[in-house]
């Protein structure tokens, strides 16, 4: 009895092994060893500015319910923006904590310029709705 509980242990710790060897991985840049390895999953694609500008209006469009006027100014301050905010991840992962947190506040310094001039063309009733969908976003990030 006791060799047989003893061999389903080992089993099990070697069946655990396994499945810890076959997850996670992915393309990553080692900030010590410089070496690259292959990202078989949840690998991101990077879009364009153009798509960026046109999925951020979008967006807006359908919460806020915008019209044409607004759209084509929101469309225009979203190409602004999406100028300024270059995402170079490669900066990004081989920086230091205090190059990200400078990042990070010239990030939030854009964004913050960005949110008044948006709503410099929305109404009122829009401008709740936009305030609490930036915070439900925010809180999705928070979240992971």
């Amino acid at each position: 009895m006791k060799r047989i509980s003893l061999m389903m242990t080992m089993f099990l710790i070697l069946l655990g092994i396994t499945f810890a060897q076959e997850r996670g991985g992915g393309e990553r840049l080692s900030k010590t060893t410089k070496q690259v390895t292959l990202r078989t999953r949840g690998e991101r694609p990077q879009t364009t500015p153009e798509v960026r500008v046109q999925r951020q209006t979008q967006q807006l469009v359908e919460e806020l319910k915008l019209n044409k006027e607004q759209e084509q100014k929101v469309t225009v301050i979203n190409k602004k923006y999406v100028e300024k905010q270059t995402n170079d991840w490669s900066k990004m992962r081989d920086a230091s904590d205090e190059e990200l947190a400078k990042m990070r506040e010239e990030r939030n310094k854009i964004q913050t310029e960005k949110n008044k001039e948006i709503k410099a063309i929305l109404t009122a009733e829009q401008v709740k709705l936009y305030d609490a969908g930036q915070k439900k976003r925010s809180k999705n990030i928070g979240n992971g």
